[in-house]
């Protein structure tokens, strides 16, 4: 099936950018509820100082490209192009500057609907920092429901909570990839028959029944497991042909044009299909007392942000640290001290 082969970059490492440059991205929690921002990224010159990064970068990161030493001179480098780390670092004062940076982004990634929180609670000996960011599903297709096509447990598998430790998890990981596809090939195909039921609406001519639509269903989910949908309007041309009724050509003048935002979506669905995966990770001061990630190492979990963990249901990050308040203590125990003065003055005048 075609689309497997369109569409297997939303399960796996996407093959574009793959061995061209990697990305990572850090996020250094401090105990005042500031924060510092590394965007870290490693490649050869002709890539790793292409823009499309996970978060807009403008002149008031700062910037740092180094030659990566760590990367030896081989035969197999044809271009015989350095290898570099690119570094853009930024401290904030608070998570409302990143999303208003966040909200001035111009490129595709402004379609994403992100937010970013870092709080500070306060318990007298303990404060408690809480990092929290959320992805909204961001498939651009929703006319039907997913939860009609996957279980709560088959999400658990696409939004990476559930990990693949064993050939059972591998076959079973298959199984919900098959299932995923199939709601996407699905949704695409709901939405694309939808638009021509309404401009076939639009022309009223009796000659040109709504129902051909339905009647022709198959042809359309074919046309769309091939991934011809980069150029939809070509849909008019194969109805017509299926059909064999000319009539259907008059949809080509429809304006403005049946798929005008139809093509929006397209290309904000390719662009998340083409989105190189990165890490992200959170260092926290203090004691990580819970966090909804599975790779925890000391004071720092991770999270593989990938395609898919964005498409449909809401992604979420999150992790929270216990710092103790050596000032309160420092408190307690003058004023334990001061009660004891008061306690011996107190023995001593009687």
């Amino acid at each position: 099936m075609k689309i497997r082969k369109i569409l297997i970059t939303l399960f796996f490492v996407v093959l574009i950018f793959s061995g061209c440059r990697e990305i990572s991205v850090t996020t250094r929690v401090h105990d005042d509820g500031s924060f510092t921002r590394i965007i870290r990224i490693t490649g050869d010159s002709s890539s790793v100082f292409k823009g499309d990064l996970p978060y807009p970068v403008d002149s008031t990161w700062k910037r740092v490209a180094v030659r990566d030493t760590t990367v030896k001179d081989s035969d197999e480098n044809d271009d015989n192009e350095d290898d570099y780390i690119l570094t853009y670092t930024k401290t904030f004062t608070s998570s409302d500057a990143l999303n208003a940076e966040i909200d001035l982004d111009t490129s595709w990634r402004h379609q994403l609907d992100r937010q970013i929180t870092v709080t500070k609670s306060f318990w007298f000996f303990y404060s408690y920092l809480t990092f929290r960011e959320i992805f909204k599903p961001a498939n651009p297709f929703t006319l039907l429901d997913y939860k009609e096509y996957l279980s709560a447990e088959d999400l658990q598998w696409i939004n990476g909570q559930k990990s693949i430790i064993s050939r059972s998890d591998s076959n079973h990981f298959d199984e919900v990839e098959e299932k995923a596809l199939h709601f996407i090939a699905a949704s695409v195909t709901a939405e694309m028959e939808q638009i021509l039921e309404e401009g076939i609406t639009r022309l009223n001519d009796p000659e040109l029944p709504v129902s051909d639509v339905a009647r022709f269903h198959d042809s359309i989910y074919h046309y769309v497991e091939e991934w011809k949908i980069d150029k939809p309007e070509k849909l008019i041309d194969y109805f017509q042909n299926w059909t064999g009724n000319p009539v259907v050509g008059r949809l080509h003048n429809i304006t403005p044009g049946l798929f005008d935002n139809f093509n929006k979506k397209v290309q904000f669905f390719n662009s998340l299909v083409d989105m190189e995966s990165y890490p992200e990770t959170v260092e926290m001061p203090g004691l990580i007392t819970e966090t909804n990630s599975s790779m925890l190492k000391g004071n720092q979990v991770s999270w593989e942000v990938q395609p898919l963990n964005l498409m449909l249901v809401e992604y979420e990050m999150v992790v929270e640290s216990r710092v103790v308040n050596n000032w309160a203590f420092v408190i307690l125990g003058i004023v334990i001290l001061l009660l004891i003065i008061v306690m011996v003055i107190k023995a001593l005048k009687t």
